[in-house]
């Protein structure tokens, strides 16, 4: 008999409340459940994907898998996997040391509370420092920013609080992504960007589209990619030029002001409209309009974290919002103070803290952890570089990096060359293909979690429990259970704790020790991840649709004393980077840069092979400006190669007037890792063979290249 069920969606960050409907121990459809959600009745079309995957869309794993001598995947049941496993993994620790295992947390590792948590329990139980995820190839270079700057303990200012919105290289439109790096709301973003224009807030839109954010827009500037940093540099110089940064702020709360005048004086608005081939007047009246700004929020997305300077970029871009102090001032109302982790946020500066200098380094490069974690695309070279403690196992959690990393054919041989690979997946990806031993790990609606991942990301304060609404096939096992099932083989004992971004685990007091013969209650274990909660576990259990709580007003409190702690809105190596920005020259031979996009029927590669996104996107296509293509002849539906230093793929063209003069646009995580001149092929055309892991590196966090890539375009020859 048919019922209904309340839950939330776990595709990303919004983690917006669901209804879904269970017919005879099947899922048959899901709608929005806005009856308590801080966004209203939203869902987007990921959320009904979710459905489909989990009754066997795009061959859903029901059963983990072995690899066999013949390279074949057989069919393995989970107690014997996790036997063979843990004796492995025991007898490499025994031969080389705890280094030799490593763990990589993908996207689809994010929303998985109880998984996230173990994971980093079994890490710290067999003592290896080697964490390593999506985000040091995605947009660490935020993470860089605040390690060489510092940031703002009040935060950024709330969406409904902005008079004016500043965003680069994003599309929060169709991404969701918004707090902490950009304005704007995860869920439901048109509808909270519709309501800003309405409430008078001014929008300015940098990106070399006119994408779905940007209709938005009161100024639209459309520059060459890789210029994010010129084109800062020269708003900062407008700004100080001027006299029209917040003074008081910066007074108060920043330092370096006079190294970043000499640095950014070079950068007039000028050159930096020549570099970016833009509209002079358009950085000024951008520079004039964040002076003038009461309240504003610049921000970011994958644009400027994935092209070129990136780390520069980024930095340039919160340098600029320093300088409006674009953070929430003591007085200023605290929109979420957090449910099950409550913050009192303080008008203070956490002083830059340069992780990456100090305590366990990667081994072949001298660079230590960024938030915890060691750059992924230094990842092939941990597991290649001879030494007795390289990587010879590694456990991936929920993400695909042989694909993720681009380079394929490094990062495919560096893969072949250790001795475990597991990968916990739903998925037969293209790292699970690679796989020794693949384990078939629960869907979202088959597990108990909690939205601890959206606490601070909710634009008003917002818990919600989701118990399991249907039961998991008999073949496959909990991704929180495979650590514990596999720490309590190697007799390592577990502690649960509520472990965020940028705690160290070990050092984090309270804990939840577990029971290592009898498994945990994986509500209990939830219940005590609410332990500090503003909301008590059973108040969550008993509202499935979620909880708002009644609270008090609160704003940012003053700091007590001043701690000494300044922003460092210019520290030499970033003065040094401006420097070498100033004096570099255009690369030569390229006519194009290939920019990444987003699409809302797909995050990253989750859905990329569903019905849906497939009937909209049979292929990658490979957009460009129309005046372009009539310049080289290109029809729409011409096969093209589009080649770079670093590789060659063949795809598709397709005119798209939206986007500017000399860039081209295509999804980041299509196609097969092999080279095919059949850009059908999968969806076709792979991105990431026009990046290098050689090459084009940034310091650091050793960002390869994803977007900003320059390239050629030829039209196909033969077959």
């Amino acid at each position: 008999m048919a019922h209904t069920a309340k839950t939330f969606c776990r595709n990303c960050s919004a983690l917006c409340p669901m209804e879904v409907t269970v017919d005879n121990g099947r899922l048959t459809g899901a709608i929005a459940d806005g009856s308590v959600s801080p966004y209203g009745p939203y869902m987007c079309i990921k959320g009904q994907s979710s459905i489909d995957f989990h009754n066997g869309a795009e061959e859903r794993l029901l059963h983990s898998l072995k690899r066999d001598s013949e390279g074949q995947h057989r069919e393995i049941g989970n107690a014997q996997a996790l036997d063979e496993i843990a004796a492995q993994l025991t007898a490499l620790i025994e031969r080389y040391g705890p280094r030799s295992v490593a763990l990589y947390h993908g996207t689809g590792a994010y929303r998985s509370v109880l998984g996230a948590q173990l994971e980093k329990s079994f890490l710290s139980a067999i003592g290896t420092p080697n964490l390593f995820s999506t985000m040091t190839i995605d947009q660490s270079a935020k993470w860089v920013t605040s390690g060489r700057m510092g940031f703002m303990a009040s935060g950024k200012p709330a969406f409904v609080d902005v008079d004016l919105a500043v965003i680069v290289g994003n599309n929060p439109v169709v991404s969701h992504q918004t707090y902490p790096f950009g304005p704007g709301e995860s869920g439901a973003p048109g509808r909270a960007f519709a309501a800003a224009k309405k409430r008078g807030t001014r929008i300015i839109v940098i990106d070399p589209r006119r994408h779905e954010t940007a209709r938005y827009a009161d100024l639209l500037i459309q520059p060459l990619p890789g210029n994010d940093a010129a084109i800062f540099a020269a708003i900062a110089h407008i700004l100080l030029r001027d006299e029209r940064y917040n003074k008081r702020f910066c007074d108060r709360f920043a330092t370096q002001l006079d190294a970043l005048r000499e640095a950014v004086a070079p950068f007039t608005p000028e050159l930096a409209a020549a570099r970016a081939d833009v509209d002079v007047a358009q950085i000024e009246q951008a520079a004039q309009w964040i002076g003038e700004a009461n309240m504003p929020f610049i921000g970011s997305g994958s644009g400027p974290s994935m092209s070129a300077h990136s780390n520069l970029n980024d930095h340039m871009i919160e340098v600029v919002n320093a300088l409006a102090g674009g953070y929430r001032r003591a007085g200023d109302p605290v929109r979420n103070p957090g449910t099950l982790n409550p913050r009192t946020p303080v008008e203070t500066v956490i002083a830059a803290g340069r992780s990456w200098e100090t305590g366990v380094k990667c081994r072949t490069v001298d660079i230590g952890k960024l938030y915890g974690e060691f750059p992924t695309a230094l990842l092939p070279q941990e597991i290649t570089a001879p030494g007795p403690d390289r990587i010879r196992a590694l456990i991936v959690f929920g993400g695909n990096p042989v694909m993720g990393l681009g380079d394929p054919e490094r990062a495919v041989a560096a893969f072949g060359e250790l001795d475990l690979l597991i990968a916990l997946d739903p998925r037969m990806n293209e790292t699970a293909e690679l796989a020794h031993y693949v384990i078939a790990t629960s869907q979202p609606f088959e597990r108990h979690d909690i939205s601890a991942p959206g606490d601070s990301l909710y634009p008003s304060a917002f818990a919600q429990y989701a118990p399991p609404v249907i039961e998991k096939p008999a073949g496959v096992i909990d991704d929180w259970a495979f650590f514990w099932e596999l720490a309590a083989r190697m007799n390592r004992p577990l502690q649960l704790k509520y472990w965020t971004y940028g705690l160290d685990f070990d050092q984090i007091e309270d804990s939840m020790p577990l029971d290592m013969r009898t498994r945990p209650d994986p509500e209990a274990m939830i219940r005590f991840l609410c332990k500090n909660s503003r909301v008590p576990f059973d108040d969550l259990r008993a509202s499935p649709s979620g909880v708002r709580p009644l609270l008090a007003p609160q704003s940012v409190l003053p700091a007590r004393a001043d701690n000494g702690a300044r922003l460092q809105l210019c520290p030499p190596d970033v003065a040094g980077e401006l420097a070498q920005v100033l004096e570099e020259a255009p690369e030569r031979g390229f006519r194009y840069q290939l920019t990444c996009r987003r699409i809302l029927e797909a995050m990253n590669s989750a859905y990329r092979d569903n019905r849906r996104t497939r009937d909209k996107y049979p292929v990658n296509w490979a957009y460009m400006n129309p005046e372009d293509m009539d310049a080289q002849a290109i029809n729409d539906g011409d096969r093209i190669e589009i080649s770079s230093d670093a590789g060659r793929i063949s795809a598709l063209a397709r005119a798209e007037s939206a986007l500017r003069r000399g860039v081209i646009s295509m999804s980041h995580m299509f196609g097969g890792l092999q080279a095919s001149p059949d850009p059908l092929q999968r969806g076709g055309s792979y991105t990431g063979r026009l990046t290098s892991l050689q090459q084009h590196l940034e310091p650091i966090n050793f960002m390869p290249r994803f977007s900003g890539i320059p390239v050629n375009v030829s039209i196909a020859t033969g077959d």
